[in-house]
């Protein structure tokens, strides 16, 4: 599971940002960089909430839209995430 986790992230991520991960080196991020996508997760009563916020560019302020998911507490919260990562990568 956590190749496919790997994979995924990978897949999301361009090929430049990786290879200061994969040598090795980490370089610091500008605090202005505005993320395009932020994952949450929440305690819940039989579960948990994966709340999901994607960035779009406007010119009169940032424009947040929030998704929020519920995992139900049989099912990993691993794969839950790769679920949704994979489909995060599928509507951008």
């Amino acid at each position: 599971m956590r190749k496919l986790l790997n994979r995924v992230i990978q897949w999301a991520l361009r090929d430049e940002d990786m290879r200061g991960l994969s040598s090795g080196k980490l370089e610091t991020v500008r605090s202005d960089s505005i993320p395009s996508f932020r994952i949450g997760v929440m305690k819940a009563m039989n579960g948990r909430i994966l709340e999901v916020s994607t960035y779009k560019p406007n010119n009169h302020g940032p424009d947040w839209t929030t998704e929020m998911f519920i995992v139900p507490e049989d099912q990993s919260l691993t794969q839950a995430l790769t679920t949704l990562l994979v489909m995060k990568g599928l509507n951008t």
